[in-house]
C-alpha cells in the first residue's frame, strides 16, 4: 500500500491481492475521477466525495455480507481514513490566515505522523532540521501541510458544509479502531485524531474572530468539539487499559510470547499508536488561553488536572513516566517521548504564566517527569530512542530560555547570574543531568543523534555555524557566562562522572563517544588559560576510564581512548606522570594493533607524549621505532595463492554464532565483561610482524612533522637530526622492498601515503639530498606494473599520488631525472597524464554536501 498522496492510495486498492470485493474497487475508482477532476481546486463543498469517503471507512470496518460473518478487508478502511486526513488538513488551511500560526511557536521537529509537517516526533527527522524557522514555506497552518498551499484561498464553512457530517461520525470510527489488528490501521487512525483535532480548534480560532455570529454555525462547531473531547477520552481509555496490562520482563524471553508482539523490537499492542495519537491529539489542540476572546481548544488549559497528577489522575504522569523509562519496548519509549514533547509545546502555547510554570516550579509533577524521562532517554542503548529524547531535550530547554527570558527571578544575585550562560540560568537543578547528556550526544555514533544534537548546543549557546564548527563547546569572550565552554566548566564535577560512568557503558558506541567527550575536554577546557583549573581535579579519574577502555574489544573505543590520552598529556603532563608508565605500555601495544587506523592513532599520541615530556620520552619512543622497522623480515612466507585460500576457506567461517545488527546482540566486551555489540570478538586474528612496521611508519610521520626542522619544532629540545633518522629510513627502505608475504603490498601502501608528509616536514634540500634515493627505485617499480609484479590498484594509486606530491615539493624534472636513472620516467608520464585528464573531467562539477557523509561531486545542471 501506498499511502504517500491519497490518489496513490487509491490507485493501490485495485493492485492488492487477493481482489478487494467489487463494491470498495467500484468506489475508490469514483473517488479517484473526483479527484482528479478538483485538480488544485477545493473539495471542500463536494458532499459526494465527503459521503464517499465514510462509506470506503465503513466497507473496511465491519463484516462482509454472508452467512460467515468474515471480517471485513483492512485496506478499504485505511485508504478512507488517509483520506480523512487529507481532507481535515486541507479544510484548516482553507480557514483565513489571521487565526493560524504563532510568532513564537516552535519550528517543527519531526516529519509528523500526517502528510504534512505537523509537530509530533514519530518517524523522525530522517535529515535533522538545521533551517531558521522563518524558512518554512508558505502554507502551514496549525500544524498541517498542503499541497498546493500557494494557491489555497480562504474557505470558510457554512453550517450545512459536508465536513461537519464527516466530523460527526469519526468519534465512533475512533473508538472502533483505535485497538484495531493492523498497525497500519491504527497509525492511521493517530494521524486521523491529530488531523480532527487541528481542524476543530482552528475553528473555534475562527469563530472568535468573527464580528457577526451565526446560531447554527456556532452549535456545528461546538458539537465538533464535543466529539473532539470524545475522541480524547476514547484514547485516554485506551491508554490506561494498556499501561494496566502485564508487561514482559526484561529478563525473560518477551519475544516467545504468544499474545501478541512483546519484544523489545516491534510494536507493543495498541500501546504505541496509543501514544501517537494523543501525541497527535494535543498537537493539534490549536487553542490559546491568556489572550482576549479565547474561545477554548487549548489542551493544557482543559486537562490542567493530568499535568498537576490530581486525585484520579496521577496514572497519567506515571504511566507516560513508565512508557519513557522502564518499558521494555524502545517504539514505546520514543513514543511516550513524543507525548511529553508536544506537552510541553502546548504549555508554551499558552501565554498563561500558571500553565509556563508546569515547567520551571521544581516541585511542579511534569517538571519532574520530563527531567527523569531525559535522564533516561538521552541515554538510552537504543538509537531511535536517544533520538526521541534529542527533540524532547530541545524543545524543554527552548522552552525554559523563552520563559527565563520573558520571566527574570527578582530574587537572583544579579553578580552570580552575570556568571552563568542563559542556559544555566533557566535550567536551574536541571543543568547537571541535562549538560552532560548533550555533550556526549555531539559524538554518537547515529547520525542523527549526532547532527540533531550538535545543532542543539548551537541553538542553546548562541553560536552561528558560520564562526563555528558543530562540535566544538564554542567559548567567546562576548558570550554571557563564557558559552558553552563556560557552562562545561563550571560543571565539571558532573560531566566527569557522567562521561567515567560512560567509559564502562555497555554500548560500545556510548563508549566510543564518551572516550571523544573526553579528550574534547582535554582539547578544549584543559588548554584554556581560565577553565583548565576547573577539569585538573578529575584527571586522574578520566585517566582511569581511559585505560580501561585500552582493553576494549571494539576497535574504535580503543582508538579513542588512546588519542584521549595523547591529548591529556599535552594539557595535564604532572597530573599524568603516574600513569606515564602504564600509559606507554599502551600505546606501544596500540602502534601493534590490528586495526590500521588504531596503530595511527597510538603514533599520534606517541607523538603528544613526546611534545608533553621531551628527550626522555624521545629516547624510549626511538627504541621503539629501532625495534619495530625490521619486525617485517619476521613475517612467514606466504604465496598470494594461500593467502586468499585462507581468506574463502569456508570451514573457518561455518557454524559461527549469527549476530544482529537491529538489536545489537549478543555484546562486545570489555575486558573480558559483557558488553553490547554487533560482532563477535572470542577468537582473535593474532597480530602480524609487518603490522609493527606498519605502525612505525606512522610514528616516523609524527617524528619528522614535529621534530624534523630546529625552527619548527613542538619543542627546543627535541629535534629529529640526519644523524638519528637517516639510519633509521635506510633500514625501512629495505624492509618495504621485502614480497615474501601478500600484506607486503599493504605496508608499501603505507609507505607512499606517509612518505609525502615527511619529506614536506624535512624540506626540499634535505628530502632531495638524504632520502629521496632510498625509495626512489622501489617507488619506480610500483609505479610500473608492466611487468606483472602483482601491486595491488591500491598500492599503485598510493605510489602515483606520491609521485605527483614529491614531483610538486621538489620539482617535476628535478623528480623525473630521478627516475629516469632507474627506468621509472615512462610510468611516472603515464601516471602524471592520467591525473591529469582526472582533473579536466572533474571541472564544472559542483560539491554536494550530505549530513551523512563526506562532499561528493556531481555533475552541475
Amino acid at each position: 500500500m501506498d499511502f504517500s498522496t491519497v490518489d496513490r492510495a487509491l490507485a493501490s486498492l485495485p493492485r492488492r491481492r487477493p481482489a478487494l470485493p467489487d463494491a470498495a474497487l467500484g468506489l475508490a475508482a469514483r473517488l479517484l475521477e473526483i479527484s482528479s477532476a478538483a485538480g488544485a481546486g477545493s473539495l471542500a463543498e463536494n458532499e459526494e466525495y465527503a459521503q464517499g469517503i465514510l462509506q470506503l471507512v465503513a466497507l473496511g470496518g465491519g463484516r462482509t455480507a454472508g452467512d460467515s460473518g468474515e471480517k471485513a478487508r483492512w485496506e478499504p478502511l485505511a485508504v478512507g481514513l488517509r483520506m480523512v486526513v487529507d481532507y481535515l488538513e486541507r479544510r484548516a488551511a482553507e480557514l483565513p490566515k489571521s487565526i493560524s500560526g504563532d510568532e513564537e511557536e516552535d519550528e517543527d521537529e519531526g516529519t509528523g505522523l500526517g502528510t504534512g509537517g505537523g509537530g509530533v516526533y514519530a518517524e523522525g527527522p530522517r535529515v535533522p532540521k538545521i533551517a531558521q524557522p522563518d524558512a518554512f514555506p508558505a502554507g502551514i497552518a496549525n500544524g498541517a501541510v498542503t499541497s498546493d498551499a500557494a494557491t489555497v484561498t480562504p474557505c470558510p464553512p457554512t453550517p450545512n458544509s459536508p465536513v461537519f457530517e464527516l466530523l460527526a461520525a469519526l468519534p465512533s470510527i475512533v473508538q472502533s479502531h483505535v485497538e484495531h489488528d493492523e498497525p497500519r490501521v491504527r497509525s492511521l487512525v493517530a494521524q486521523t485524531v491529530g488531523a480532527y483535532a487541528t481542524y476543530a480548534t482552528s475553528l473555534l480560532n475562527w469563530m472568535g474572530t468573527l464580528e457577526t455570529k451565526d446560531a447554527k454555525l456556532e452549535a456545528a462547531i461546538a458539537t465538533a468539539n464535543e466529539g473532539r473531547r470524545e475522541i480524547h477520552s476514547t484514547i485516554l481509555q485506551s491508554l490506561k487499559v494498556h499501561l494496566e496490562m502485564k508487561e514482559p520482563s526484561r529478563a525473560d524471553n518477551p519475544s516467545k510470547a504468544t499474545d501478541g508482539a512483546l519484544d523489545d523490537t516491534t510494536g507493543w499492542r495498541a500501546l504505541e499508536t496509543n501514544l501517537h495519537a494523543l501525541a497527535s491529539y494535543v498537537d493539534g489542540c490549536a487553542g490559546r488561553p491568556g489572550t482576549e476572546g479565547y474561545n477554548g481548544g487549548s489542551y493544557v488549559a482543559e486537562e490542567v488536572g493530568l499535568f498537576e497528577g490530581g486525585e484520579g489522575e496521577a496514572w497519567f504522569l506515571s504511566g507516560l513516566e513508565h512508557c519513557c523509562v522502564v518499558h521494555v519496548n524502545r517504539h514505546v519509549r520514543a513514543a511516550g517521548a513524543a507525548v511529553l514533547g508536544v506537552l510541553v509545546k502546548a504549555c508554551m502555547r499558552s501565554r498563561d504564566p500558571v500553565h509556563r510554570d508546569l515547567l520551571v516550579e521544581d516541585d511542579s509533577p511534569f517538571r519532574l517527569v520530563l527531567k527523569e524521562t531525559l535522564r533516561s532517554t538521552l541515554a538510552d542503548n537504543w538509537s531511535q530512542v536517544r533520538m526521541a529524547g534529542s527533540v524532547l531535550c530541545r524543545r524543554f530547554v527552548r522552552a525554559l530560555l523563552r520563559i527565563h527570558s520573558g520571566c527574570p527571578n527578582e530574587d537572583s544575585d544579579d553578580e552570580e547570574e552575570e556568571e552563568l550562560t542563559e542556559f544555566e540560568a533557566a535550567a536551574g537543578d536541571l543543568t547537571p543531568m541535562l549538560l552532560p547528556r548533550m555533550c556526549l550526544n555531539r559524538f554518537y555514533l547515529a547520525q542523527g543523534v549526532k547532527l540533531y544534537s550538535q545543532d542543539t548546543w548551537q541553538m542553546v549557546f548562541g553560536v552561528h555555524r558560520a564562526h563555528a564548527a558543530a562540535d566544538e563547546l564554542h567559548s567567546s569572550e562576548e558570550a554571557k557566562g563564557g558559552g558553552g565552554m563556560g557552562a562545561v566548566a563550571r560543571n565539571a564535577a558532573p560531566l566527569c562522572r557522567y562521561y567515567s560512568k560512560m567509559c564502562d557503558a555497555d554500548n560500545h558506541a556510548v563508549r566510543e563517544a564518551a572516550c571523544q567527550g573526553v579528550a574534547e575536554l582535554a582539547q578544549k577546557v584543559g588548554t584554556h588559560p581560565a577553565y583548565a583549573e576547573y577539569l585538573s581535579p578529575y584527571v586522574t579519574t578520566l585517566l582511569q576510564a581511559l585505560l580501561m577502555c585500552f582493553h576494549d574489544e571494539s576497535w574504535p573505543v580503543r582508538d579513542e581512548a588512546c588519542l584521549a590520552c595523547g591529548t591529556f598529556c599535552l594539557a595535564y603532563a604532572d597530573e599524568c606522570t603516574p600513569e606515564l608508565p602504564t600509559l606507554f605500555e599502551r600505546w606501544t601495544e596500540q602502534l601493534t594493533d590490528q586495526i590500521w587506523s588504531v596503530r595511527e592513532d597510538a603514533a599520534v599520541a606517541l607523538g603528544d607524549a613526546i611534545t608533553a615530556y621531551g628527550p626522555e620520552m624521545l629516547e624510549k619512543v626511538l627504541a621503539v621505532v629501532r625495534k619495530g622497522v625490521p619486525a617485517a623480515r619476521d613475517q612467514p612466507p606466504m604465496s598470494r595463492e594461500e593467502y586468499k585460500k585462507l581468506q574463502n576457506d569456508a570451514n573457518a567461517h561455518t557454524g559461527n554464532q549469527l549476530y544482529s545488527c537491529g538489536s545489537l546482540a549478543p555484546k562486545l566486551r570489555k575486558g573480558g565483561a559483557g558488553r553490547i555489540g554487533c560482532s563477535s570478538c572470542v577468537v582473535d586474528r593474532p597480530k602480524a610482524p609487518w603490522e609493527a612496521t606498519d605502525g612505525c611508519i606512522y610514528l616516523l610521520r609524527e617524528l619528522c612533522i614535529r621534530f624534523a626542522n630546529r625552527d619548527d619544532t613542538a619543542r627546543e629540545d627535541v629535534v629529529m637530526s640526519d644523524d638519528i633518522l637517516l639510519p633509521i629510513m635506510t633500514e625501512l627502505a629495505d624492509v618495504c622492498r621485502l614480497s615474501h608475504y601478500p600484506q607486503s603490498d599493504d605496508l608499501r601502501t603505507t609507505l607512499w601515503r606517509q612518505l609525502p608528509p615527511i619529506a614536506e616536514a624535512l624540506g626540499k634540500r634535505r628530502f632531495k639530498g638524504l632520502y629521496l634515493d632510498l625509495f626512489i627505485e622501489l617507488l619506480a617499480k610500483n609505479l610500473d606494473d608492466r611487468y606483472g609484479s602483482g601491486a595491488s590498484q591500491l598500492s599503485i594509486h598510493a605510489a602515483g599520488q606520491c609521485a605527483e606530491e614529491i614531483a610538486k615539493l621538489i620539482g617535476v624534472g628535478i623528480f623525473r631525472g630521478r627516475l629516469e636513472a632507474v627506468g621509472g620516467e615512462d610510468a611516472f608520464d603515464s601516471v602524471m597524464q592520467e591525473r591529469r585528464r582526472d582533473k579536466h573531467m572533474a571541472v564544472g562539477r559542483e560539491v554536494f554536501h550530505s549530513p551523512f557523509g563526506p562532499p561528493m561531486a556531481r555533475p552541475v545542471a
